[in-house]
């Protein structure tokens, strides 16, 4: 059952990645209607605003990744969702990059045990400190939520990982570490790549994906990276790819997952103002928010009924 009743959680953290714009993902999904959006389409919408990021003082050799920073950061965010939770809202959750997703899996983990997560995105994020070529935490964000990375990270929910290994399937897969595929395979979490959606088909591969993280879980955490998207429709990410989902695929998903799923809460991840082209991926970020929470809004249709 969805709830109307949501919350939005601007989380402009940049911390798990040296990329400069992603501060301001939050406030464009804003500028471009979002809160006043989903009040039309009749959700009861409380916007937090932007969580600041804590002033801690980090040793210059742990420069690169911040993981002292991020665990505080995303431990104050989990407490803030917990509270959302207990007034019977929904969190969705406004990036930054992908580090925020440690905190909202541990708030969805405290308050409903076994969740489920739906992992969109290009990549698998399923770095540790030993595979990772960059050293930056936010493709290591998988694996901490798994119970596998930085002490300080997997400790932020409530035990030391807020998913299971059967409980998460990866979707839109396309540019892999060496030590990430060892990691999924190992491991034996789905990851079905954009070969894979080619080859067996975008319903097949969503409906394996579902089955998986709906079998054993009381709810279903998305976290949607925007990466996942094709260039040419989402030029505002860190990571543009030209093998992503185009615009019906990525829109087919999101209904299928809202139809098939009791969602607890939602990430939209890697929006980059700077690098968008008149606002298009925040346009486009909204849409598939609004499909994810089980309404449809375009934004070409509304242009044309105020015309």
């Amino acid at each position: 059952m969805f709830s109307d009743k949501i919350d939005l959680i601007g989380m402009p953290l940049d911390l798990g990645v040296r990329e400069l714009g992603l501060k301001i993902g939050p406030d464009a999904m804003r500028e471009v209607g979002l809160p006043d959006i989903l009040r039309n389409l009749g959700f009861d919408v409380r916007d937090l605003g932007n969580i600041p990021l804590p002033s801690i003082d980090v040793p210059a050799k742990e420069s690169n990744h911040q993981v002292a920073s991020i665990a505080a950061y995303c431990r104050k965010v989990a407490k803030i969702a917990s509270d959302s939770f207990a007034r019977g809202r929904m969190p969705v959750y406004l990036g930054g990059d992908h580090s925020i997703a440690i905190a909202s899996l541990a708030a969805a983990s405290a308050k409903f045990g076994r969740v489920g997560c739906l992992w969109l995105d290009a990549h698998p994020d399923a770095n540790t400190p030993e595979t990772s070529p960059s050293g930056n935490i936010h493709g290591m964000v998988l694996a901490v939520a798994l119970g596998i990375g930085p002490e300080e990270l997997t400790r932020v929910g409530p035990s030391h990982r807020t998913l299971e290994f059967e409980d998460v399937a990866v979707v839109g897969a396309q540019d892999i570490d060496p030590g990430e595929l060892e990691f999924v395979e190992r491991r034996r979490i789905p990851m079905f790549t954009m070969d894979d959606v080619l080859e067996q088909g975008l319903p097949a591969v969503i409906d394996r994906a579902i089955e998986r993280v709906t079998a054993h879980t009381n709810r279903v955490h998305v976290s949607l990276d925007l990466d996942m998207l094709r260039q040419d429709i989402a030029p505002g990410v860190g990571l543009p790819s030209q093998c992503g989902f185009n615009v019906r695929e990525a829109m087919y998903l999101c209904r299928r997952i809202a139809a098939r799923c009791d969602i607890a809460s939602i990430d939209i991840v890697s929006l980059n103002p700077v690098r968008d082209r008149l606002q298009k991926t925040a346009r486009l970020s909204v849409e598939l928010l609004v499909l994810l929470l089980g309404k449809k809004y375009s934004f070409d249709y509304q242009r044309y009924l105020d015309g």
